[in-house]
């Protein structure tokens, strides 16, 4: 499996950003993972929130303290390059927080200044590090 990221927002948020996936590129609704296709990135997508079963109780606690009622999607991607073009479209002006599935939740805006500030910022890289 590619690595995952989750993104975690409110009700409203959470649907502006599935109309944003749904409109930057060939997305496919498909029977496990729907199919984003964007130039030479793919992305599998799942908006059903089934990924937080994979929560425990504290993290989903914490989560909703942090933004309150809550919402999630699983993005599978293949490459650091790739999500980060993505999410610097679907994560703009809206409120959340993305678990990079390596020990981090950070919250949106946070993710976009990392991404000005550390051209080559891999989440993946600084949990090994």
């Amino acid at each position: 499996m590619r690595p995952t990221i989750v993104l975690l927002s409110p009700p409203e948020d959470h649907q502006r950003i599935v109309a944003r996936l749904q409109q930057v590129g060939t997305y496919k609704k498909e029977a496990i993972l729907d199919r984003l296709d964007r130039g030479e990135c793919s992305f599998g997508v799942d908006v059903s929130g089934g990924v937080l079963g994979e929560f425990d109780e504290e993290e989903l606690d914490e989560i909703g303290r942090r933004i309150g009622e809550f919402q999630a999607i699983l993005l599978e991607y293949s490459g650091v390059f790739c999500i980060r073009d993505l999410l610097g479209e679907v994560i703009q002006g809206v409120s959340g927080l993305m678990d990079t599935n390596y020990g981090e939740i950070i919250e949106y805006e946070e993710v976009l200044a990392r991404f000005r500030r550390e051209r080559l910022w891999d989440w993946r890289s600084a949990a090994a590090g």
